[in-house]
C-alpha cells in the first residue's frame, strides 16, 4: 500500500490543514515510509506465528507457560501507602505536599 501526492491533499483538506508543494512532497514520502514499514512488521509477525503451536484440543495451557505479569494482581502492593482508594506518593522534586508523606491520617 502506497499514498500519492494527492491523497496527502485530500487528508489534509479533510483536517483542515494547509501544505505547501515542498511539505507535501515530503510528508507522502514520510507516509509511504510508515506504510512501508508496518507492512515489514505485519510480515515479521505473520512469518513468527507459522512456528507457534497452537494450545491442545482441551484448552488447557502447558506448566512451562508464561507466569502472569505481576501488575495484573493487587496493585496496592507496590503503593507505599494507600488512603480512601487512592496511592499516595511523594510529590515531585521542588513542590510540597499539603500532607507529608509518612504522616498518617
Amino acid at each position: 500500500m502506497s499514498v500519492d501526492r494527492s491523497e496527502i491533499l485530500r487528508i489534509a483538506k479533510l483536517a483542515q490543514l494547509r501544505f505547501d508543494d515542498d511539505e507535501a512532497d515530503r510528508l507522502t514520502e514520510e507516509m509511504n515510509g510508515i506504510l512501508e514499514y508496518a507492512a515489514r512488521l505485519r510480515e515479521l509477525r505473520d512469518d513468527s506465528a507459522e512456528g507457534v503451536l497452537e494450545t491442545s484440543s482441551s484448552g488447557t495451557r502447558s506448566q512451562d507457560a508464561e507466569v502472569p505479569d505481576l501488575l495484573a494482581g493487587d496493585l496496592r502492593s507496590f503503593a507505599p501507602r494507600e488512603v480512601d482508594g487512592f496511592f499516595v506518593v511523594p510529590p515531585p522534586p521542588g513542590l510540597s505536599s499539603a500532607v507529608p508523606v509518612g504522616e498518617d491520617d
